[in-house]
């Protein structure tokens, strides 16, 4: 379960208590971040974590850096995976498959709100 508070003292102006240190949100990007700002962090959260734990699960990879770029417009998320130079990637639909499966963020969204994620080249 997961839980939080949320007070409101202004129009446009929200404080949230839950886990971690407090989140203040605005309604516009300008002011700080915003509700929907904060959906697309939780989604490309996600799938990075998703990302680190399949590294981790198969090929013993406990730490790697990893970047997740994500952009949101009108019911279309586009994200786009930046991985070590480095690094060996046998099967990249794998990948995309195990953070398909595994990215709860994901699986909240409506069947029309369109995700797309993509390796950088």
């Amino acid at each position: 379960m997961y839980q939080t508070t949320v007070k409101g003292d202004k129009r446009f102006h929200s404080l949230s208590e839950g886990y971690g240190a407090p989140v203040e949100l605005f309604g516009y990007t300008e002011d700080g971040e915003t509700p929907m700002s904060l959906v697309n962090i939780a989604l490309a959260s996600c799938v990075t974590m998703c990302l680190q734990s399949y590294f981790a699960k198969y090929q013993g990879i406990e730490e790697l850096a990893i970047q997740v770029d994500s952009n949101y417009e009108e019911g279309h998320f586009t994200l786009e995976i930046q991985l070590p130079e480095e690094l060996i990637l046998e099967n990249e639909q794998e990948l995309l498959t195990f953070v398909d499966n595994y990215c709860r963020v994901k699986k909240l969204f409506r069947e029309d709100i369109q995700v797309d994620i993509s390796l950088a080249k």
